[in-house]
């Protein structure tokens, strides 16, 4: 445990090499399993919660996410470790913590549905397979880089689940307009500094989108990826649908 402590405040250069946290490892298993049953029951319990405490549990969870964001920039530049490359709000996962805390903040519809249709996607992939390096699992940044991830699956559930947002599908032009104009200002920056963001230089490591790289080629593997973001959106929105059509369906009947 002592050891472990030494690590918490180290930046990914600083660690000694063998000590990161594994994907699909036992560590890496258990913190997702755990993930999603603070999400499961944080929407069971707001569902049981009046409209005012289900907008405190989400103000909190918004507040919570931003501050350690912020403090994780800070703390790199204290270390001397903050790199414009890396840390600029340009991520998918980045720029969905700030969206969803303006959804939570303004309920503007049009941000809870990119919420919806990107922040939460992204953030599952990012669990799923994090892109993490070195770091070990009680680090701040890694601690952090979990946290926020959970944060931005458990808000659109919470919309959905308690609160009673319904995805729409006709949302979704505005916001894959909204995602291509975010994507714009990251290639953009990523051409000026060299930097990767939003994986639209390279595909990173121990990810689906190397295996894209590899069979595809750079830049090609952005064909596979945008053909995957229409099968999430696939996925996400058939439920939406039916469900849709058959609510319909019903009122026509008790109506005749």
């Amino acid at each position: 445990m002592r050891r472990m402590c030494e690590y918490f405040w180290l930046y990914e250069t600083d660690l000694p090499p063998g000590i990161g946290v594994q994907t699909f490892g036992i560590v890496h298993l258990a913190w997702v399993t755990i993930s999603v049953l603070l999400i499961l029951m944080t929407i069971l319990i707001s569902r049981r919660q009046t409209e005012v405490i289900r907008r405190r549990i989400q103000v909190t969870t918004v507040y919570l996410m931003v501050t350690a964001h912020l403090f994780c920039w800070l703390w790199t530049a204290i270390i001397g470790h903050y790199a414009i490359t890396e840390l600029l709000p340009l991520h998918l996962c980045t720029l969905s913590v700030f969206v969803e805390s303006a959804a939570v903040l303004s309920g503007r519809t049009l941000l809870k549905e990119f919420s919806y249709c990107c922040g939460l996607p992204g953030a599952v992939f990012a669990l799923i397979t994090p892109v993490m390096g070195g770091y070990p699992l009680f680090n701040y940044y890694y601690l952090q880089f979990a946290m926020a991830h959970t944060i931005l699956i458990l808000l659109p559930l919470i919309w959905i689940f308690a609160d009673g947002f319904r995805p729409d599908i006709r949302r979704i032009p505005p916001c894959f307009g909204l995602l291509l104009f975010f994507a714009g200002i990251a290639a953009f920056v990523n051409r000026l500094i060299g930097s990767n963001y939003m994986f639209l230089s390279f595909a990173p490591t121990d990810t689906p989108l190397e295996i894209f790289e590899a069979w595809f080629g750079n830049p090609g593997y952005l064909i596979p990826l945008t053909l995957l973001v229409l099968i999430v959106w696939l996925i996400l929105y058939t439920p939406v649908v039916l469900s849709t059509r058959l609510q319909r369906r019903k009122r026509f009947e008790i109506g005749l």
